[in-house]
């Protein structure tokens, strides 16, 4: 059962435009964005999140100094008592569909992952972005963002989230992509124990944040072991019921390079997986439009083909696998139709949410080839987390991202 519980976060006063202060989380900030970030603002959140890598220790030596003295100096303020952060999400899908995801952050204790605990992993991690994460951790013992998770919660929230439009929030901003953000305080006793007791039922699925949590497992061991007090038994996380809330997943296309030559993988694709040459420009919209059990498009600089596999044949190599890990698109061309094609040759991958940044780099010659992805619904993450299974890394891009910098949380 998870044990989510209010917690004294740290906000930046109220004399900053939080616009100009907040940042995407680590792992989707390219180095571009991150020197545009360090521009924009001198007390921009990127300064703690994705430090510079001239400063010494891993490139996070001084970030605990800097987040104390914007402490001492009042740009951030703790709250003067615990609370629960309500965090909403409007916004556009790129079909322009309006739609909102509001859920709770607050300080999730911390459990070994496993089928008994109350939270879940969905995806398998990298050791890099963990060692990088540690090393954030032990120079700064805060979460500087939020990890995201979700849970069938049949709703229960949604009146409630529904009713905060009638306050005025302690935080709002719109973002450069159109995206409206507003925080909302909730410190009465009243509030914060139904919302705890709203996400207790549980599981918890890791949705957004699996090596941050890792990494919080390990700094947690580790204080543990030197007899270190403080706040480090937990985690900030986001809530959000995915039964209610307008969820979107994106899928990750993959960028492929591999010595195989072009020939034999159109062949393989063709003799083994009824490949069809598919016009590259509405790729996509074919792919969607598919019925098929699971359905990719494979796009090479000039052509693109769209090739297919049934479950069964999924399940004749993948063996007695839970049928919700299975069912995944993912797991059928991780297990299937790569080795397939691509005879056994391990191949270097590139991950985007963006097709057309796939076809760039194939177009460009930094790929051989591009697979593109149909999306994923969000209960299938629960059900294949509920499971026991894991996908292969990079399987779910959850849209929008919970910024950072809205919310700080000190592990001392």
């Amino acid at each position: 059962m998870p044990h989510l519980r209010p917690f004294r976060g740290i906000r930046y006063g109220s004399g900053g435009d939080i616009a100009q202060l907040v940042c995407p989380p680590y792992d989707v900030i390219s180095p571009d964005e991150q020197t545009k970030l360090h521009e924009r603002h001198e007390h921009n959140a990127v300064r703690l999140e994705l430090a510079r890598k001239d400063t010494g220790g891993g490139g996070y030596g001084s970030v605990g100094q800097t987040f104390d003295s914007w402490i001492k100096n009042g740009v951030l303020v703790h709250e003067e008592q615990e609370a629960f952060y309500i965090y909403r999400q409007d916004f556009e899908t790129p079909q322009g569909e309006r739609r909102r995801v509001a859920g709770v952050m607050g300080a999730l204790a911390l459990e070994e992952l496993g089928q008994s605990s109350g939270v879940l992993p969905h995806e398998r991690t990298m050791p890099g972005p963990k060692k990088d994460r540690l090393a954030l951790m032990r120079a700064c013992p805060a979460n500087i963002s939020p990890i995201y998770a979700i849970y069938r919660g049949s709703g229960q929230l949604r009146p409630y989230l529904d009713s905060l439009e009638n306050r005025p929030p302690q935080a709002r901003f719109q973002d450069d992509a159109g995206i409206l953000h507003r925080l909302w305080v909730i410190s009465a006793p009243a509030e914060t124990d139904m919302l705890a007791a709203a996400v207790a039922p549980g599981p918890l699925v890791i949705a957004d944040g699996h090596h941050r949590y890792e990494t919080a497992l390990a700094f947690h061991r580790e204080r543990t072991a030197q007899g270190a007090p403080g706040g480090h038994d937990s985690i900030m996380c986001f809530c959000v019921d995915a039964d209610a809330e307008d969820l979107v997943v994106l899928p990750y296309n993959r960028a492929v390079r591999s010595e195989v030559p072009k020939d034999q993988v159109v062949q393989r694709l063709r003799d083994d997986f009824a490949a069809e040459a598919a016009d590259v420009s509405h790729a996509l919209s074919s792919l969607e439009q598919d019925h098929a059990d699971h359905a990719f498009v494979f796009a090479f600089a000039e052509e693109a083909y769209l090739a297919r596999i049934a479950d069964a044949e999924v399940s004749a190599v993948t063996g007695p696998r839970h049928d919700a890990w299975r069912a995944l698109d993912v797991v059928a061309l991780h297990e299937v139709v790569l080795p397939a094609v691509l005879g056994g040759d391990e191949p270097e991958l590139t991950f985007s949410r963006d097709p057309h940044e796939v076809l760039q780099l194939v177009r460009a010659g930094k790929a051989q080839f591009g697979v593109l992805l149909k999306a994923l619904h969000p209960t299938e993450v629960v059900d294949v987390a509920a499971s026991g299974e894991r996908m292969p890394q990079k399987a779910s891009y959850f849209w929008p991202k919970a910024v950072t910098g809205l919310v700080f949380h000190s592990l001392s």
